[in-house]
């Protein structure tokens, strides 16, 4: 695929990170009306409701594609869930910053699981990122929360967001996007509605109830499981991570419009490099060869050292 025929793919990864960066501010708020496993069990049935009338006729498809995409959702839905746990132990900032270094484990899973590796100029850009999100956590949170339980889930969960990444890149195709998006959220509104008896549950009440859980559960449910899925069948697994770690960068924003957070320094540095790392990611790869070059003469360096 040509860049400029990869760039609105690139886009729709990139509304994905904002809506997932919304996710925290909006949860974090929403735990002070109900629990996370109430708000997640009514979104995951909600994401699950939205999609299945919407992609019914793809409801027929073929196993293997039924069972990757029952994998995908065990996968990603499980990750959702302890982020969501997490959260509640920990700041939305810090969540965020951790759960967006699934990018690292990304660029580290993708020569093992894919047998690709991974060009020079991905790992300058997760350098830059990682550099940005460092920034971002010491500026919003990051030095006071401290690494507790709330953190090592949510960096469970980071882990498993860059499994499902890298398998969606491998299996999905422009031919099987609804299927496999279809089957991912019909797993978690299945695996929501198991926990359903012993959660408590009860169905929200109030619009301000209500609000957060149709937000979490079409927008950053239905709509951006299906813009990753179909942005992924066209643009490489680690090059998605880099562009979805952008995440942190957009829970600032978020935090920062509604009043959670303050403009600082560390904003606007922190923002600029991940920015940067995504606008890397995106330039024409024969204008970006002379850092793959420069990655490789280091990497021969270290190893003659060594």
């Amino acid at each position: 695929m040509t860049p400029n025929r990869r760039l609105l793919p690139s886009i729709a990864l990139l509304l994905t990170a904002a809506a997932w960066g919304s996710t925290v501010v909006v949860a974090k708020g929403a735990y002070e009306l109900m629990t996370p496993a109430h708000l997640l069990i009514s979104r995951l049935t909600l994401t699950g409701l939205c999609l299945l009338p919407a992609f019914l006729p793809h409801l027929r498809m073929k196993r293997e594609t039924c069972l990757r995409g029952i994998v995908l959702g065990l996968i990603f839905n499980s990750g959702l869930a302890l982020q969501m746990l997490g959260l509640d132990y920990t700041p939305p900032s810090l969540s965020a910053f951790i759960t967006a270094s699934y990018v690292v484990f990304t660029a580290i899973l993708t020569p093992v699981l894919l047998k690709q590796p991974t060009p020079g100029r991905t790992w300058f850009a997760v350098l830059l990122a990682l550099a940005g999100i460092g920034v971002l956590a010491f500026g919003h949170g990051g030095g006071d929360g401290g690494f507790g339980f709330g953190a090592a889930i949510t960096l469970l969960s980071a882990l498993l967001f860059a499994l499902h990444i890298l398998l969606l890149g491998r299996w999905v195709e422009p031919e099987t996007v609804q299927s496999l998006t279809l089957m991912q959220a019909l797993t978690g509104a299945v695996g929501a509605l198991c926990f359903l008896p012993f959660a408590g549950y009860h169905l929200p009440s109030t619009w301000e109830l209500w609000w957060p859980v149709l937000y979490l559960g079409i927008f950053c449910g239905a709509v951006t499981l299906f813009l990753q899925s179909w942005a992924q069948s066209y643009v490489p697994a680690a090059t998605s991570a880099v562009i979805m770690c952008s995440e942190p960068m957009w829970a600032a924003v978020f935090a920062i419009g509604v009043g959670m957070e303050e403009l600082t320094w560390q904003v606007l540095v922190g923002g600029g490099l991940v920015v940067s790392a995504l606008l890397l990611t995106a330039w024409p790869r024969h204008r970006a060869r002379f850092l793959d070059v420069l990655t490789e003469e280091l990497r021969s360096r270290a190893r003659r050292r060594g």
